[in-house]
Protein backbone atom coordinates (compact mmCIF):
# COMPACT_ATOMS: atom_id res chain seq x y z
CA UNK A 1 0.00 0.00 0.00
CA UNK A 2 1.40 3.39 -1.00
CA UNK A 3 1.80 6.07 1.62
CA UNK A 4 -0.28 9.19 0.99
CA UNK A 5 1.24 12.18 -0.78
CA UNK A 6 1.25 15.25 1.45
CA UNK A 7 -0.41 18.09 -0.45
CA UNK A 8 0.17 21.82 -0.15
CA UNK A 9 -1.92 23.94 -2.52
CA UNK A 10 -1.24 21.46 -5.35
CA UNK A 11 -4.10 19.12 -6.29
CA UNK A 12 -3.41 19.79 -9.99
CA UNK A 13 0.02 18.17 -9.73
CA UNK A 14 -1.02 14.75 -8.51
CA UNK A 15 -2.70 13.08 -11.45
CA UNK A 16 -0.12 13.80 -14.18
CA UNK A 17 2.91 12.66 -12.16
CA UNK A 18 1.76 9.11 -11.52
CA UNK A 19 3.67 7.90 -14.57
CA UNK A 20 7.01 8.81 -12.95
CA UNK A 21 8.95 7.02 -10.29
CA UNK A 22 8.80 9.06 -7.08
CA UNK A 23 9.22 8.66 -3.31
CA UNK A 24 6.48 6.81 -1.44
CA UNK A 25 5.80 9.93 0.57
CA UNK A 26 6.34 13.41 -0.79
CA UNK A 27 5.67 16.94 0.32
CA UNK A 28 4.41 18.96 -2.63
CA UNK A 29 4.41 22.76 -2.81
CA UNK A 30 2.99 25.02 -5.49
CA UNK A 31 0.84 28.10 -5.85
CA UNK A 32 -2.81 27.37 -6.62
CA UNK A 33 -4.04 28.09 -10.12
CA UNK A 34 -6.15 31.04 -8.98
CA UNK A 35 -3.40 32.62 -6.86
CA UNK A 36 -0.41 32.14 -9.15
CA UNK A 37 1.58 35.34 -9.62
CA UNK A 38 4.80 36.21 -11.42
CA UNK A 39 6.47 39.56 -10.72
CA UNK A 40 9.13 41.15 -12.95
CA UNK A 41 11.57 43.77 -11.68
CA UNK A 42 13.71 45.80 -14.08
CA UNK A 43 16.88 47.81 -13.66
CA UNK A 44 19.79 49.06 -15.71
CA UNK A 45 22.12 46.40 -14.30
CA UNK A 46 19.81 43.61 -13.07
CA UNK A 47 16.54 41.92 -14.01
CA UNK A 48 14.47 39.42 -12.04
CA UNK A 49 11.28 37.40 -12.32
CA UNK A 50 9.85 36.06 -9.06
CA UNK A 51 7.15 33.47 -8.34
CA UNK A 52 5.88 32.98 -4.79
CA UNK A 53 5.40 29.34 -3.69
CA UNK A 54 3.23 29.13 -0.54
CA UNK A 55 4.66 26.98 2.21
CA UNK A 56 8.04 26.73 0.49
CA UNK A 57 9.43 30.12 -0.50
CA UNK A 58 9.89 31.43 -4.03
CA UNK A 59 11.40 30.79 -7.44
CA UNK A 60 13.48 33.57 -8.96
CA UNK A 61 14.90 33.94 -12.45
CA UNK A 62 17.63 36.59 -12.52
CA UNK A 63 20.19 38.11 -14.83
CA UNK A 64 22.61 40.94 -14.11
CA UNK A 65 25.49 42.65 -15.83
CA UNK A 66 28.49 40.34 -15.92
CA UNK A 67 26.56 37.46 -14.32
CA UNK A 68 24.90 34.59 -16.20
CA UNK A 69 21.17 33.99 -15.93
CA UNK A 70 20.01 31.61 -13.21
CA UNK A 71 16.91 30.19 -11.57
CA UNK A 72 16.99 29.92 -7.80
CA UNK A 73 14.47 28.08 -5.64
CA UNK A 74 14.64 30.01 -2.39
CA UNK A 75 13.20 28.19 0.61
CA UNK A 76 12.08 29.41 4.01
CA UNK A 77 11.88 26.20 6.05
CA UNK A 78 12.01 23.41 3.47
CA UNK A 79 15.08 22.42 1.47
CA UNK A 80 16.17 19.76 -0.98
CA UNK A 81 18.57 17.20 0.45
CA UNK A 82 21.97 16.94 -1.21
CA UNK A 83 21.76 15.01 -4.44
CA UNK A 84 20.04 14.98 -7.80
CA UNK A 85 16.84 16.94 -8.39
CA UNK A 86 14.71 16.00 -11.38
CA UNK A 87 13.06 18.73 -13.48
CA UNK A 88 9.76 17.73 -15.13
CA UNK A 89 7.11 19.36 -17.25
CA UNK A 90 3.63 18.62 -15.88
CA UNK A 91 0.67 19.59 -18.10
CA UNK A 92 -2.51 20.73 -16.33
CA UNK A 93 -5.32 18.20 -15.89
CA UNK A 94 -7.45 19.80 -18.59
CA UNK A 95 -4.85 18.88 -21.22
CA UNK A 96 -4.86 15.08 -20.95
CA UNK A 97 -3.47 14.75 -24.46
CA UNK A 98 -0.13 16.18 -23.26
CA UNK A 99 2.26 13.90 -21.43
CA UNK A 100 4.70 14.75 -18.63
CA UNK A 101 8.34 14.90 -19.67
CA UNK A 102 11.72 15.07 -18.00
CA UNK A 103 13.48 18.37 -18.81
CA UNK A 104 16.72 17.60 -17.04
CA UNK A 105 18.38 17.45 -13.65
CA UNK A 106 19.90 19.82 -11.13
CA UNK A 107 22.23 19.18 -8.22
CA UNK A 108 21.23 20.22 -4.71
CA UNK A 109 23.96 20.83 -2.15
CA UNK A 110 21.69 20.36 0.86
CA UNK A 111 21.94 22.18 4.15
CA UNK A 112 20.57 25.71 4.12
CA UNK A 113 21.56 26.44 0.52
CA UNK A 114 18.90 27.26 -2.05
CA UNK A 115 18.67 25.24 -5.24
CA UNK A 116 20.37 27.25 -7.99
CA UNK A 117 20.07 26.25 -11.64
CA UNK A 118 22.08 27.71 -14.53
CA UNK A 119 21.36 25.11 -17.23
CA UNK A 120 18.15 24.02 -18.96
CA UNK A 121 16.68 27.46 -18.32
CA UNK A 122 15.48 27.81 -21.90
CA UNK A 123 13.61 24.50 -21.65
CA UNK A 124 12.02 25.60 -18.38
CA UNK A 125 10.85 29.00 -19.65
CA UNK A 126 9.55 27.59 -22.94
CA UNK A 127 7.56 25.01 -20.99
CA UNK A 128 6.03 27.70 -18.80
CA UNK A 129 5.29 29.85 -21.86
CA UNK A 130 3.22 26.98 -23.28
CA UNK A 131 1.11 26.96 -20.12
CA UNK A 132 2.73 23.80 -18.76
CA UNK A 133 3.81 23.62 -15.14
CA UNK A 134 7.35 22.70 -14.11
CA UNK A 135 8.08 20.52 -11.08
CA UNK A 136 11.36 19.93 -9.23
CA UNK A 137 11.56 16.56 -7.44
CA UNK A 138 14.20 15.52 -4.95
CA UNK A 139 14.78 14.29 -1.44
CA UNK A 140 14.14 16.08 1.84
CA UNK A 141 15.53 13.95 4.61
CA UNK A 142 13.67 10.62 4.57
CA UNK A 143 10.83 11.84 2.35
CA UNK A 144 10.50 13.39 -1.07
CA UNK A 145 10.09 17.08 -1.86
CA UNK A 146 8.30 18.34 -4.97
CA UNK A 147 8.21 22.06 -5.76
CA UNK A 148 6.08 23.29 -8.64
CA UNK A 149 6.12 26.41 -10.79
CA UNK A 150 2.57 27.34 -11.84
CA UNK A 151 2.47 28.51 -15.47
CA UNK A 152 -0.58 30.74 -15.09
CA UNK A 153 0.23 34.47 -15.47
CA UNK A 154 3.81 33.64 -16.49
CA UNK A 155 3.85 35.12 -20.00
CA UNK A 156 3.14 38.84 -19.31
CA UNK A 157 5.76 39.03 -16.57
CA UNK A 158 8.24 36.99 -18.59
CA UNK A 159 7.87 39.42 -21.49
CA UNK A 160 8.84 42.30 -19.18
CA UNK A 161 11.76 40.29 -17.85
CA UNK A 162 13.10 39.52 -21.35
CA UNK A 163 12.76 43.18 -22.34
CA UNK A 164 14.78 44.17 -19.29
CA UNK A 165 17.52 41.70 -20.23
CA UNK A 166 17.65 43.13 -23.75
CA UNK A 167 18.23 46.62 -22.31
CA UNK A 168 20.79 45.65 -19.66
CA UNK A 169 23.93 47.78 -19.66
CA UNK A 170 26.48 45.18 -20.79
CA UNK A 171 29.57 46.48 -18.98
CA UNK A 172 30.57 46.74 -15.34
CA UNK A 173 32.26 49.59 -13.48
CA UNK A 174 35.63 47.85 -13.72
CA UNK A 175 35.25 47.50 -17.47
CA UNK A 176 34.40 51.14 -18.10
CA UNK A 177 36.23 52.98 -15.32
CA UNK A 178 39.13 53.90 -17.61
CA UNK A 179 38.64 54.92 -21.23
CA UNK A 180 41.34 56.31 -23.56
CA UNK A 181 40.27 58.56 -26.42
CA UNK A 182 42.80 59.37 -29.15
CA UNK A 183 42.63 62.50 -31.31
CA UNK A 184 44.31 63.92 -34.40
CA UNK A 185 46.76 66.80 -34.19
CA UNK A 186 44.65 69.01 -36.46
CA UNK A 187 41.31 67.98 -34.91
CA UNK A 188 38.74 70.79 -34.93
CA UNK A 189 36.10 68.91 -32.91
CA UNK A 190 35.51 65.58 -31.20
CA UNK A 191 35.53 62.70 -33.66
CA UNK A 192 32.60 60.35 -34.13
CA UNK A 193 34.60 57.60 -32.46
CA UNK A 194 35.26 59.81 -29.45
CA UNK A 195 31.58 60.67 -29.13
CA UNK A 196 30.64 56.98 -29.27
CA UNK A 197 33.10 56.23 -26.48
CA UNK A 198 31.74 59.09 -24.41
CA UNK A 199 28.13 58.03 -25.02
CA UNK A 200 28.98 54.67 -23.48
CA UNK A 201 30.38 56.42 -20.40
CA UNK A 202 27.37 58.73 -20.20
CA UNK A 203 24.92 55.84 -20.31
CA UNK A 204 26.72 54.10 -17.48
CA UNK A 205 27.12 57.18 -15.27
CA UNK A 206 23.44 58.08 -15.58
CA UNK A 207 22.46 54.55 -14.54
CA UNK A 208 24.88 54.09 -11.64
CA UNK A 209 24.36 56.48 -8.71
CA UNK A 210 27.53 55.11 -7.09
CA UNK A 211 29.71 56.99 -9.58
CA UNK A 212 31.01 59.96 -7.60
CA UNK A 213 33.18 61.67 -10.17
CA UNK A 214 34.65 61.74 -13.65
CA UNK A 215 38.30 62.72 -14.10
CA UNK A 216 39.55 63.90 -17.48
CA UNK A 217 43.29 63.97 -18.20
CA UNK A 218 44.37 65.23 -21.63
CA UNK A 219 47.82 64.86 -23.19
CA UNK A 220 49.56 65.98 -26.36
CA UNK A 221 52.47 64.77 -28.39
CA UNK A 222 55.66 66.85 -28.51
CA UNK A 223 55.11 70.14 -30.32
CA UNK A 224 57.43 73.07 -30.99
CA UNK A 225 57.03 74.46 -27.51
CA UNK A 226 55.63 73.08 -24.24
CA UNK A 227 53.04 75.86 -24.36
CA UNK A 228 51.72 74.50 -27.66
CA UNK A 229 51.27 71.06 -26.12
CA UNK A 230 49.62 72.55 -23.07
CA UNK A 231 47.16 74.46 -25.24
CA UNK A 232 46.37 71.47 -27.45
CA UNK A 233 45.68 69.18 -24.49
CA UNK A 234 43.58 71.87 -22.79
CA UNK A 235 41.33 72.16 -25.84
CA UNK A 236 40.79 68.40 -25.95
CA UNK A 237 40.04 68.18 -22.24
CA UNK A 238 37.50 71.00 -22.45
CA UNK A 239 35.80 69.47 -25.50
CA UNK A 240 35.34 66.19 -23.65
CA UNK A 241 34.05 67.89 -20.52
CA UNK A 242 31.62 70.05 -22.46
CA UNK A 243 30.27 67.03 -24.36
CA UNK A 244 29.54 65.26 -21.08
CA UNK A 245 27.82 68.34 -19.70
CA UNK A 246 25.75 68.84 -22.85
CA UNK A 247 24.55 65.24 -22.52
CA UNK A 248 23.29 65.82 -19.00
CA UNK A 249 26.23 64.96 -16.73
CA UNK A 250 26.49 67.21 -13.68
CA UNK A 251 29.47 69.52 -14.13
CA UNK A 252 30.20 69.22 -10.39
CA UNK A 253 31.16 65.59 -10.96
CA UNK A 254 33.79 66.47 -13.56
CA UNK A 255 37.45 67.23 -12.88
CA UNK A 256 39.33 68.44 -15.97
CA UNK A 257 43.13 68.59 -16.30
CA UNK A 258 45.63 68.86 -19.13
CA UNK A 259 49.32 67.98 -19.11
CA UNK A 260 50.76 68.83 -22.50
CA UNK A 261 53.57 66.43 -23.42
CA UNK A 262 54.70 65.68 -19.84
CA UNK A 263 53.61 62.03 -19.84
CA UNK A 264 54.29 60.32 -23.16
CA UNK A 265 53.41 56.64 -23.46
CA UNK A 266 55.24 56.19 -26.77
CA UNK A 267 58.21 57.59 -28.68
CA UNK A 268 57.52 61.10 -30.01
CA UNK A 269 60.08 60.65 -32.79
CA UNK A 270 57.72 58.82 -35.13
CA UNK A 271 54.11 59.39 -36.19
CA UNK A 272 52.82 56.17 -34.63
CA UNK A 273 54.19 57.17 -31.24
CA UNK A 274 52.89 60.71 -31.57
CA UNK A 275 49.39 59.39 -32.34
CA UNK A 276 49.44 57.33 -29.14
CA UNK A 277 50.55 60.29 -27.06
CA UNK A 278 47.66 62.45 -28.31
CA UNK A 279 45.08 61.09 -25.93
CA UNK A 280 42.44 61.90 -23.34
CA UNK A 281 41.96 59.53 -20.41
CA UNK A 282 38.48 59.52 -18.88
CA UNK A 283 38.25 57.86 -15.48
CA UNK A 284 35.31 57.10 -13.21
CA UNK A 285 35.53 57.00 -9.45
CA UNK A 286 33.27 55.51 -6.82
CA UNK A 287 33.53 55.33 -3.05
CA UNK A 288 35.86 52.34 -3.13
CA UNK A 289 38.31 53.78 -5.66
CA UNK A 290 38.23 57.16 -3.91
CA UNK A 291 39.18 55.69 -0.54
CA UNK A 292 41.91 53.59 -2.10
CA UNK A 293 43.52 56.55 -3.81
CA UNK A 294 43.23 58.70 -0.70
CA UNK A 295 45.28 56.06 1.11
CA UNK A 296 47.90 56.12 -1.63
CA UNK A 297 48.07 59.92 -1.63
CA UNK A 298 48.45 59.96 2.16
CA UNK A 299 51.27 57.40 1.91
CA UNK A 300 53.03 59.43 -0.78
CA UNK A 301 52.75 62.65 1.24
CA UNK A 302 54.13 60.88 4.30
CA UNK A 303 57.04 59.53 2.25
CA UNK A 304 57.67 63.01 0.84
CA UNK A 305 57.67 64.53 4.31
CA UNK A 306 60.07 61.90 5.59
CA UNK A 307 62.40 62.38 2.64
CA UNK A 308 62.35 66.15 3.15
CA UNK A 309 63.19 65.74 6.83
CA UNK A 310 66.07 63.41 5.97
CA UNK A 311 67.33 65.87 3.36
CA UNK A 312 67.13 68.73 5.84
CA UNK A 313 69.01 66.72 8.44
CA UNK A 314 71.69 65.85 5.92
CA UNK A 315 71.96 69.48 4.86
CA UNK A 316 72.34 70.61 8.44
CA UNK A 317 75.10 68.09 9.07
CA UNK A 318 76.94 69.26 5.97
CA UNK A 319 76.25 72.92 6.73
CA UNK A 320 75.13 73.51 3.18
CA UNK A 321 71.85 74.02 1.38
CA UNK A 322 70.34 71.35 -0.80
CA UNK A 323 69.74 72.23 -4.42
CA UNK A 324 66.32 71.69 -5.93
CA UNK A 325 67.78 68.98 -8.19
CA UNK A 326 68.71 66.85 -5.16
CA UNK A 327 65.23 66.87 -3.64
CA UNK A 328 63.32 63.60 -4.02
CA UNK A 329 60.89 63.52 -6.92
CA UNK A 330 57.91 62.35 -4.90
CA UNK A 331 55.43 64.83 -6.37
CA UNK A 332 56.60 63.91 -9.85
CA UNK A 333 56.21 60.23 -8.99
CA UNK A 334 52.74 60.89 -7.63
CA UNK A 335 51.68 62.68 -10.82
CA UNK A 336 53.02 59.86 -12.94
CA UNK A 337 51.41 57.20 -10.75
CA UNK A 338 48.02 58.88 -10.91
CA UNK A 339 47.98 59.32 -14.66
CA UNK A 340 49.14 55.79 -15.43
CA UNK A 341 47.08 53.87 -12.92
CA UNK A 342 43.71 52.24 -13.58
CA UNK A 343 41.10 54.14 -11.58
CA UNK A 344 39.50 50.87 -10.48
CA UNK A 345 42.15 50.90 -7.77
CA UNK A 346 41.74 54.48 -6.59
CA UNK A 347 40.94 58.13 -7.03
CA UNK A 348 43.26 60.67 -8.57
CA UNK A 349 44.66 63.22 -6.10
CA UNK A 350 43.61 66.82 -5.99
CA UNK A 351 45.16 69.24 -8.43
CA UNK A 352 46.86 71.17 -5.66
CA UNK A 353 49.01 68.13 -4.95
CA UNK A 354 50.28 68.12 -8.49
CA UNK A 355 51.15 71.72 -9.14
Amino acid sequence: MLLPVLRHFTPLLLLPVLGFSQPLSAQVYSASFSDAKWTAQSGAFACSLTHEIPGFGSARFSRSTGVAESLELRHTNKTFAAGSVRIESIPPMWRPEDSPAVLGQAQATGGTASLKITTKLDSITKTLERGTNVVFSGGMGDIGLRVGLEARNFNPAFSQYRKCITNLIPYTFNQISRTIIFYGRSAEALSGTAKTQLDTIIRYVKADPKVLGIIIDAHSDQLETPEDGERQSQIQAEWVAQYLIDKGIDSNKITTRWHGDQFPIANNKDKAGQAKNRRVTVRLENESTRKEMEKKVAAMKLAEQKAAEEAAAKAASQSSSVSSESLPMNLQQLEDMVERQDLTSGKQPRGDLLR
